[in-house]
C-alpha cells in the first residue's frame, strides 16, 4: 500500500499531460535557481531535474531527455530576461576609492561618487559628483592634481582597448584640473548621453610623489569583476531586454546547454553498452541448431509414438506382408561364370551377358 501512491504519479508522469507538467516543473526549478540563487548552481539543478528525475520516473528515451534540456534552454533566457532588466533599473550605491594598500593607506580620497539622474531617455544631461578628501592622500604625495570621469557601455573601461570588449564601443574621457587646496570639496561633470543602452563609469584621481614627481592614480571601487559602475540606464524596458536577452542566452548555453547534453550523451553510451551486453547474454543462452550427424552414422531409434520397436523389443508375432529386401551391403556377392561380372546370390540370370547363373 505503501508504494501505491508512488506508482499512481509515476503512471501519471509517464502520460502526455504528465511530461508537460514535468517539463514545467523542471524550467521554474532552473529559473529560479538561475536568477535567484546563482548560474553555477543551476548546472547542478538542470541535470537533476531535466535529466535525473525523468529518468528515474521512468522517461528514459534518450530522445524525450533532449526534448526535455531544449525546453530548459530556450525557457530560461527570456524568463532570466526579464528579472535580470528589473534589476537594472534599481540604483547602485554611491562608490568611494579603495582603502587597500598599495592604491591607498587606508584613507579613502573620493567618496560618495554618484550619477544623477541613474535612468533617462536618450539625450538626457546627466551629472556626476563626487567628494574630495585631499588630506586622505597617500603620505609623500601631494594633493590631488586632476580627475577623469570615464564614460563608456563597456564595465569599468578606462580607454577604448579595454580587454572586456570587443573594438569599436563608445568611450568618453572627461576630465578636470583640481584646486590646489587641503579642505574636502565637491566636483562635478555633465555630460549629454544621446544612445539607449546600460551604460557604465568609473572615475580616477591623481596625485605626485614630493619626491620623485611620478603620478600617482587611484579609481573608484567598482563592481568586483570589471571595476565599472553601473549607469546611467538609457532606454525602455524593451531596449535594455533586448540587450541583455543575446549574452544572457549565450551564458546559458554555454554553463547549461554543455554539461547537460554532455551528461545525456554519457547517459546514451552507458544505455548502449548495457543493451548490447544483454543481447549477448540473450543469444548465449537462446538454444542453437541440432548437430548434424556425419554420413554414414547410424541414426538413433526413435522413440515416439508410431514407431517401430526394435527387434530386440519386437513383440513375437508372424509377419503378414512379404519380407523386406536385405540392404545390398548385406547381400553375398558372387562372381558370373561366364563373364566374372558381379552380381548377388540368388539372382537367376547375369544381368550383363544373360548367362544362367547356378543355384545353390
Amino acid at each position: 500500500m505503501a508504494q501505491q501512491p508512488q506508482g499512481r504519479f509515476r503512471r501519471f508522469v509517464q502520460t502526455p499531460l504528465g511530461q508537460v507538467a514535468l517539463i514545467l516543473i523542471a524550467v521554474a526549478v532552473v529559473v529560479v535557481t538561475y536568477v535567484f540563487v546563482d548560474v553555477i548552481i543551476a548546472v547542478p539543478a538542470i541535470l537533476l531535474f531535466g535529466l535525473a528525475f525523468p529518468i528515474w520516473m521512468g522517461l528514459k528515451r534518450p530522445r524525450f531527455l533532449a526534448l526535455v534540456g531544449l525546453v530548459i534552454i530556450v525557457a530560461v533566457a527570456p524568463l532570466a530576461t526579464v528579472v535580470f532588466t528589473q534589476e537594472v533599473y534599481v540604483p547602485v550605491s554611491a562608490a568611494s576609492s579603495a582603502t587597500n594598500v598599495p592604491l591607498s593607506d587606508g584613507k579613502q580620497v573620493m567618496q560618495n561618487a554618484t550619477v544623477s539622474p541613474y535612468t533617462g531617455g536618450a539625450g538626457t544631461n546627466f551629472t556626476w559628483t563626487v567628494t574630495i578628501y585631499p588630506q586622505d592622500v597617500p603620505e609623500n604625495n601631494s594633493t590631488p592634481v586632476w580627475l577623469n570621469l570615464y564614460i563608456s557601455t563597456c564595465p569599468g573601461a578606462t580607454g577604448n582597448d579595454s580587454p572586456n570588449c570587443q573594438a569599436g564601443y563608445p568611450f568618453t574621457l572627461l576630465n578636470q584640473t583640481l584646486p590646489n587646496t587641503t579642505q574636502p570639496y565637491t566636483a562635478t561633470f555633465h555630460y549629454r548621453i544621446g544612445s539607449n543602452g546600460i551604460w557604465s563609469w568609473q572615475m580616477g584621481i591623481f596625485t605626485k610623489n614630493r619626491t620623485t614627481g611620478v603620478p600617482y592614480f587611484q579609481t573608484l571601487q567598482g563592481d568586483p569583476t570589471y571595476n565599472g559602475i553601473q549607469g546611467p540606464i538609457i532606454g525602455g524596458f524593451a531596449a535594455i531586454y533586448g540587450e541583455l536577452i543575446t549574452s544572457i542566452y549565450i551564458q546559458d548555453l554555454l554553463l547549461l546547454g554543455a554539461p547537460f547534453y554532455f551528461a545525456l550523451l554519457v547517459y546514451m553510451l552507458f544505455k548502449n553498452r548495457e543493451r548490447r551486453h544483454k543481447e549477448a547474454q540473450q543469444r548465449a543462452l537462446r538454444p542453437g541448431p541440432a548437430p548434424t550427424a556425419p554420413a554414414g552414422t547410424p541414426s538413433a531409434p526413435a522413440t515416439g509414438p508410431g514407431t517401430p520397436l526394435p527387434s530386440s523389443q519386437a513383440p513375437l508375432s508372424t509377419p503378414t506382408g512379404p519380407p523386406a529386401a536385405p540392404a545390398p551391403s548385406t547381400v553375398p556377392e558372387l562372381n558370373c561364370p561366364k563373364c566374372n561380372a558381379v552380381v548377388y546370390a540368388g539372382e537367376k540370370t547375369c544381368w550383363k551377358c544373360g548367362a544362367a547363373l547356378p543355384t545353390s
